[in-house]
């Protein structure tokens, strides 16, 4: 178990060094002399790190459940380290902590930062904190998984550590073939980003960092303003389009360009409620944007907030602050939801939120008819009773989570 745990997590390692090959680039493009020494040491330490783990430790034919989900555990939390170098090595950071933060919240393209001043940071270490964030959004045990065709590693297992929902889909005989495929799907769409942003007036290096960052609904931005500062309605549309797209279902991405029938997209239960969800949202916090000259602006500041906090994006296009308490509160809430499942966003998940619905839905039911069998079924296929007692229980523990961190935080700030 240890074995196979360090040799895994030492692959990632590897691969972690070789992607800073590119802000490496960057650097040397850019004439930023310290930070090409800076990548280059941190290419090294990270790689050859990652290379004597995995050399010396063999995995094992069989891998559990338990194990997948600690190799998922010590991954978040070991790659971070290294994704930090750069932070530490450049001065960036002079406080390990906050390069760790800062790392950590690429990685798992969470978007908080503890930067005050984005704008006069090295373009090649802004490349390198978007690029994390472009990383992490389809998640670097799922490069693993496209990449162990003779580990003998139980991908099946890793990809459910992994992918943040309660079911795994095996539409391919072998997960690693998925994993290539969703990969695929992945680095196409973020061409298609690269190549509109690019189209919206925005240089290269801007359009790259908010391609990574969009697509991968991390929210890391290259201003101190977020996307407001080049108030260009194109590139908030871009953004937009894209940072929905990342809400959806990957694998769903697959199989409707695989099969060429993009109707399918819209057939599939989840990503209708994505989508029903957003523009509801979106006709629920109008009203509260009375205050806008035109009605215009309310919809197109409105719609873009909505998109983006759902998803747990975090990109801005207005200061929206200055919204009323009670448009706050409701973007607040909507944090929670997220996307679909085999997405690049954070949050709750909208199957879950299906499957949590049609369960209390059922019991209430179940209460004025004793009799009724209460059968929950996602896209016309019954969930099995354990699926949906992880999901009750997925519940149960974040409420718990949440409202004991909110009871501790208000007795510090009292």
């Amino acid at each position: 178990m240890k074995s196979t745990i360090l040799s895994v997590v030492g692959f990632v390692l590897v691969l972690v060094g070789l992607a800073m090959f590119l802000p490496l680039l960057f650097a040397v493009f850019y004439g930023e002399s310290r930070e090409i020494v800076v990548f280059v040491m941190s290419m090294t330490i990270t790689a050859l790190t990652g290379f004597l783990i995995y050399r010396y430790n063999s995995p094992d034919k069989d891998l559990s459940i338990k194990e997948g989900i600690l190799i998922g555990a010590i991954g978040w939390l070991v790659v971070p380290i290294f994704g930090s170098l750069p932070y530490m090595l450049s001065g960036v950071f002079t406080n390990v902590f906050d390069a760790y933060f800062e790392a950590v919240s690429g990685f798992t393209t969470t978007g908080a930062t503890v930067l005050a001043d984005i704008e006069i940071v090295p373009r090649s270490i802004l490349l390198w904190r978007s690029f994390t964030q472009w990383l992490g959004g389809m998640g670097i045990l799922l490069a693993f998984v496209a990449l162990i065709n003779r580990t003998g590693i139980g991908s099946t297992r890793l990809l459910k550590a992994e992918t943040a929902g309660p079911i795994v889909y095996k539409i391919v005989p072998r997960m690693s073939q998925y994993a290539k495929y969703v990969w695929i799907v992945y680095i196409s769409l973020t061409a298609l980003a690269l190549l509109a942003l690019s189209l919206t007036g925005l240089n290269f290096f801007d359009s790259l960092n908010h391609t990574f960052t969009c697509i991968s609904t991390g929210g890391f931005s290259t201003m101190n303003q977020g996307l407001s500062a080049f108030n260009n309605h194109w590139v908030e549309f871009v953004v937009f389009l894209f940072i929905v797209i990342g809400g959806g279902n990957f694998l769903l991405y697959y199989v409707v360009i695989s099969s060429k029938k993009p109707l399918m997209l819209f057939k599939d239960e989840e990503y209708r409620t994505y989508l029903v969800v957003l523009l509801a949202s979106f006709l629920l916090i109008l009203p509260f944007l009375h205050y806008f000259d035109s009605p215009l602006d309310a919809i197109r500041y409105g719609s873009f907030q909505v998109a983006s906090l759902k998803t747990g994006t975090g990109h801005f296009s207005y200061d929206y602050d200055q919204w009323g308490s009670l448009a706050k509160t409701f973007l607040f809430v909507l944090m929670f939801f997220g996307g679909c499942q085999y997405s690049t966003t954070g949050g709750i998940k909208m199957v879950r939120m299906l499957i949590a619905g049609k369960f209390m839905v059922g019991e209430i039911t179940r209460q004025f008819h004793p009799n009724i069998v209460n059968t929950i079924k996602v896209n016309h296929e019954q969930i099995q009773p354990n699926v949906v007692n992880n999901v009750v229980g997925f519940f149960l523990l974040l409420c718990n989570l949440f409202f004991h961190y909110c009871h501790i935080i208000g007795r510090i700030w009292l």
